[in-house]
């Protein structure tokens, strides 16, 4: 029974990495807003996805201080440096991620207050 949970214990940290990995994988905005030219929501989706990306690059913070925290115990095959150095390459990936979805919803802002303007003329 206890090798059972030594290996669930072990197993645990590398499927919420692959689950973390999974949902990585970045969609791009809908085709219809794009379609319209629909800046406003355009700026919303990039800003919701930004926050997702932030809150995903909060996630890896938490489990970089579980892998560094003295009482635990990597796996076997596993050492706390390289678990710690995974983390800090996803938190820095999804943070630059989070930071251009950031710059995109803003360039939408601006592009929509151009139309606007445009469109009052």
């Amino acid at each position: 029974m206890r090798a059972w949970w030594n290996l669930l214990r072990s197993l645990i940290p590398v499927l919420v990495m692959f689950g973390l990995v999974a949902c990585a994988v970045n969609g791009s905005p809908p085709r219809d807003l794009i379609a319209k030219d629909d800046h406003a929501a355009l700026a919303a989706w990039y800003t919701k996805e930004a926050a997702g990306l932030r809150w995903k690059a909060e996630e890896m913070r938490l489990m970089l201080d579980m892998y560094a925290n003295p009482s635990y115990q990597p796996a076997p095959k596993e050492s706390k440096a390289e678990l710690i150095a995974h983390c800090q390459r996803f938190i820095e990936y999804y943070t630059k991620a989070a930071e251009e979805a950031e710059r995109m919803a803003q360039a939408h802002r601006v592009a929509m207050t151009q139309s606007q303007e445009m469109d009052r003329r």
